[in-house]
């Protein structure tokens, strides 16, 4: 007997123009209900019955819709942050969440790089000044040679290694804040630990973020921290907008306090605030940082993949909440 996985999708942002990947993967054993919906409250009795869920993070998961659900054997978020779930309401019911943290790790990692390489050689200022019909490499002003610079990573993750790897190819010096690494990971990837934060930005010419966003990670990088950076410090955010303190980080571009500023990711995505849209110092990517055809396709076939095993009973590795599903059927 078929059961119904509902597929959680923006009418505004689709990630999904057809099932037909979850289609390949789920097979006899579902019936894929795409849910287009632009808010949460849409959700009310259209996914109460369903047998498990894949969400995509444009549409929230609240406690609200969780408590609804009647018959769900489990959450995927199609990505590999979930912030957008409440996962703890969801434990309390039983609900095993899982995410994807395995996808676009390369393409994530590419595009800090591409971020980076663009503002350190300035290509935001003599990009438009070379389309505009003028021939002065001097309108850079100063640039720093690459090897030998300093990258900070907040964040040694699947990702923050990935970008430590490509750094390092171009000469630069790499090291890290993350408290939750363990001892000697440091010597693994031949980069920095830093014991705090501040000491990681004062360190830093430029600074990557590569964290999840949860509660101890919201405003991480807030008024104290963006005070330690420099007219120079050069900073990315290809993670979540809620890590940085996003008003205080328009004050800080306002007054010039801080170099370039590279952001895939915005708290008020998408609407874009005027300082971050028109100033010279901020390239931004319109949380593109995940996307490549074969990025896309993989995040969508692993998160039904893990609904199939939720479905079946079968052990899943990447549960989010400490929920694990009692295992009926080895696979």
């Amino acid at each position: 007997m078929k059961q119904d996985v509902a597929i959680i999708d923006s009418h505004q942002v689709p990630y999904i123009v057809e099932p037909d990947i979850e289609r390949e993967v789920l097979g006899s054993e579902a019936r894929l209900v795409l849910c287009r919906v632009n808010s949460a409250e849409e959700l009310i009795g259209l996914i109460d019955e369903a047998a498990a869920i894949i969400s995509w993070h444009t549409i929230p998961l609240p406690a609200s819709v969780i408590a609804r659900l009647k018959n769900c054997r489990g959450i995927v978020r199609s990505a590999a942050g979930y912030d957008n779930i409440d996962i703890d309401f969801a434990a309390q019911r039983g609900i095993p969440v899982a995410s994807v943290p395995d996808y676009g790790i390369e393409e994530v990692a590419d595009h800090t790089m591409a971020l980076l390489l663009a503002l350190v050689r300035k290509l935001t200022v003599v990009g438009p000044h070379a389309k505009n019909g003028k021939w002065d490499w001097r309108v850079v002003g100063s640039v720093p040679r690459l090897r030998g610079f300093r990258l900070g990573l907040v964040g040694l993750g699947r990702i923050g290694s990935a970008v430590a790897h490509r750094a390092q190819a171009f000469g630069l010096q790499v090291a890290f804040y993350d408290p939750y690494r363990p001892s000697g990971i440091d010597k693994v990837h031949a980069v920095t630990r830093h014991e705090t934060l501040h000491e990681l930005l004062d360190w830093s010419q430029a600074v990557s973020i590569h964290v999840p966003l949860t509660a101890e990670t919201r405003h991480l990088i807030g008024r104290a921290e963006l005070a330690r950076l420099t007219p120079e410090t050069v900073l990315i955010n290809t993670a979540r907008g809620e890590v940085i303190d996003q008003q205080a980080l328009i004050e800080s571009i306002d007054a010039g306090r801080i170099g370039q500023v590279g952001l895939d990711v915005l708290s008020s995505e998408p609407q874009v605030p005027d300082v971050l849209r028109v100033s010279e110092r901020v390239l931004l990517t319109a949380h593109s940082a995940f996307y490549a055809d074969a990025s896309l396709a993989e995040v969508r076939y692993k998160a039904a993949a893990s609904v199939l095993r939720l479905l079946r009973g079968q052990p899943e590795r990447n549960i989010v909440n400490g929920v694990y599903p009692q295992i009926t059927q080895m696979p």
